[in-house]
């Protein structure tokens, strides 16, 4: 696979796995069996949403910006 694929997903769940309090909520509600197919859903969703925003965001600053570009 491609590298740069695989460090994308690798940190996709590095920031999914981490347990923090919507991984917590997601267990408590599986744990208790109560709407865990589409909190499960949701939560991948908006998951999926934020780190498109946050690379689609880093992409527009690296880009309009010479010395951060550089740096990068």
């Amino acid at each position: 696979m491609n590298a740069d694929f695989m460090t994308g997903l690798a940190t996709s769940l590095a920031l999914i796995i981490a347990i923090g309090s919507q991984n917590a909520y997601v267990l408590r509600q599986g744990i208790r069996r109560e709407h865990v197919a589409a909190l499960v859903l949701f939560c991948s969703a908006s998951d999926a949403l934020l780190i498109l925003a946050g690379i689609g965001g880093a992409g527009v600053v690296l880009r309009d910006n010479a010395t951060l570009m550089a740096v990068a």
